[in-house]
């Protein structure tokens, strides 16, 4: 089996030459290079037309080059690449990344073993003044170990072939680039597909880049964010509040579950916990809550621990709404506050209806078998009274 690595490419000499390289000299897994040159400068395509001859970079490598007349933009070149393919697997390739050793064998062995995953990123940045190589030797103690997030980046990004049978290829509407990425993962979520992100495999990106180099990003990312909230909405952010005695651990995983079921429909999660319990013990009995129920801790969410009275909690949780619609949290505002039994008192409630937040009142005694099933089923009511009120 082998996986096609799709570099889309336009000028950058120096950071091409330095992802070849490193990919060359540290992919062990098969693969055959599917390069697209974006119309680059005379010296970019005369290094492409290099190493795409038989043998450049090693008799046993297989490098395909597509020559584009005038820059088609990041979307329409891995679309290129993508319909030339043939190979169980695509990893979807910046020229502004340096892989370390072992990193495409990482994630293709991670693909092979979790069925339900479509989309993998690696870690892709922290070697600060480490040598690239050593500190993704460092990582490899990490196997097995991920985070499940909403959406993989396109930097570096594993695709199943199955997923792109079912779903297709990216969505060229988004043009240069940005969001295609988000797009992508949306579809794939659709699909039945996770994202995560491993902590056994390194490739360093250097963030924006291709971007700067073009001088337009924040235009494209205005433009590509009002294609993909038409497409499918803003995603939610929700406050979770849950107020628990230092040792019920009952209820906390309960409250869990149900953080990590509105996580999943791309929720953004704060979790406001009020405890007793110190900070350390309430990481470990999240921690054993994921353990036990075989969930790797997920990006959108954001656990808050307090240990205040009910009335302080409900005013500083009041607060926390007040502030995100100031100008410039107004695109962080909470769209929903689920609050679990009694866990605050006070001005909560009328706050929230003040700065049209929604008010969802659970109780952990409810008749529920499955918390995680109830945070995506309360995600989902809340996105339709959304759309109701807007």
């Amino acid at each position: 089996m082998k996986c096609d690595i799709i570099i889309p490419i336009w000028n950058q000499l120096d950071h091409t030459k330095q992802c070849v390289e490193h990919i060359v000299r540290n992919t062990a897994y098969p693969y055959r290079l599917i390069l697209i040159d974006n119309a680059s400068d005379a010296e970019t395509r005369a290094y492409l037309e290099g190493i795409a001859k038989p043998g450049a970079l090693g008799k046993e490598i297989d490098v395909r080059l597509i020559r584009n007349n005038e820059n088609a933009g990041f979307v329409r070149a891995v679309n290129q690449g993508m319909k030339l393919s043939d190979a169980p697997y695509i990893c979807v390739f910046n020229n502004d990344t340096i892989p370390g050793p072992g990193w495409l064998e990482r994630m293709i062995d991670f693909a092979a073993s979790h069925d339900d995953v479509g989309l993998i990123n690696p870690v892709c940045g922290g070697h600060r003044d480490k040598a690239i190589e050593a500190y993704a030797e460092e990582l490899a103690k990490n196997k097995g170990k991920y985070m499940e997030m909403n959406q993989c980046q396109g930097f570096c990004m594993l695709i199943k072939r199955d997923l792109i049978n079912k779903i297709g290829y990216l969505d060229e509407a988004f043009g240069i680039g940005g969001y295609d990425d988000t797009d992508y993962s949306m579809r794939a979520h659709n699909a039945g597909y996770r994202s995560v992100a491993i902590h056994d495999a390194y490739v360093y990106h250097r963030i924006h880049a291709s971007f700067d180099k073009a001088g337009n990003r924040e235009h494209w990312v205005r433009r590509n964010q009002k294609i993909y909230y038409k497409k499918w909405g803003k995603h939610l952010r929700i406050g979770l509040a849950v107020s628990i005695a230092a040792n019920d651990a009952m209820t906390l995983q309960k409250a869990v579950l149900l953080a990590y079921g509105l996580a999943r429909e791309w929720t953004w999660v704060h979790l406001w916990v009020n405890t007793a319990a110190d900070a350390k013990k309430l990481d470990e009995m999240v921690m054993a809550v994921l353990a036990k129920k075989g969930l790797a801790p997920h990006q959108n969410i954001r656990i808050d621990r307090f240990n205040l009275p009910k009335p302080l909690f409900g005013l500083t949780l009041s607060g926390k709404l007040v502030e995100r619609i100031r100008k410039r949290m107004r695109d962080k505002r909470f769209d929903a506050v689920v609050i679990l039994d009694d866990a605050v008192a006070g001005p909560l409630a009328i706050c929230a209806r003040a700065v049209n937040t929604f008010v969802e009142r659970l109780s952990v005694q409810d008749e529920c078998d499955d918390w995680l099933e109830r945070g995506k089923e309360a995600a989902l009511s809340i996105k339709e009274k959304r759309k109701k009120y807007a």
